[in-house]
């Protein structure tokens, strides 16, 4: 049975590989842009050093399944996931996400936002699968919203259905709430689209 961990500083070496693994076309899904060898080094001491949750499914050693990091804002969550191309089609993406849920009710949030979300349909159609609401721009300039129908009602989600939304990145500066309050909802997405 696999299970989702957060990794120590000793497994350092092995969420290294893992990133640095990512073909260019999952490093752009995963980071929003190509970036080097060098700043996915950077990216991993960064994490550890601010203590981000971090949540990694191991393989067969060194490897690692899959891995997804939180990144905590004022506006909910910055969620980066990615899956070894190993490793896909094994439920490792359902289960990183569903670990990051739950760390994510446990601190109040329930929006996640994704870099480069409307080019990343396995992540939307894994988010929706589980029964998150699912919201992104069709381009990065877009004031308009996507809202896949059926993305408010998700049924096949455990604890999940309808209490987290997936979001664009870019959607996170749509509106400021007051403390305490979620950043975006499907109500304030559909208002947007208008």
């Amino acid at each position: 049975m696999r299970t989702a961990i957060s990794p120590t500083y000793f497994d350092f070496h092995e969420v290294a590989y893992h990133f640095l693994k990512l073909t260019a076309t999952d490093r752009l899904l995963r980071f929003g842009r190509l970036i080097s060898d060098l700043e996915i080094v950077a990216y991993v001491e960064a994490f550890y050093l601010r203590s981000d949750p971090v949540f990694v499914v191991m393989g067969p050693w060194p490897s690692i399944a899959g891995a997804a990091h939180l990144e905590i804002t004022d506006r909910g969550a910055i969620l980066g996931l990615s899956v070894s191309s190993w490793a896909r089609r094994q439920g490792i993406g359902t289960l990183l996400l569903d670990r990051a849920c739950l760390f994510a009710s446990s601190r109040g949030i329930s929006t996640f936002f994704v870099r480069n979300l409307s080019a990343n349909m396995a992540l939307r159609s894994l988010a929706q699968r589980v029964g998150m609401r699912v919201a992104w721009a069709p381009n990065a300039k877009s004031t308009q919203v996507e809202l896949p129908a059926g993305s408010r009602d998700g049924s096949h989600g455990k604890y999940i259905t309808g209490q987290f939304m997936l979001a664009d990145y870019s959607l996170r500066l749509q509106r400021r709430t007051p403390p305490g309050e979620d950043t975006v909802s499907a109500d304030l997405l559909e208002s947007t689209a208008s």
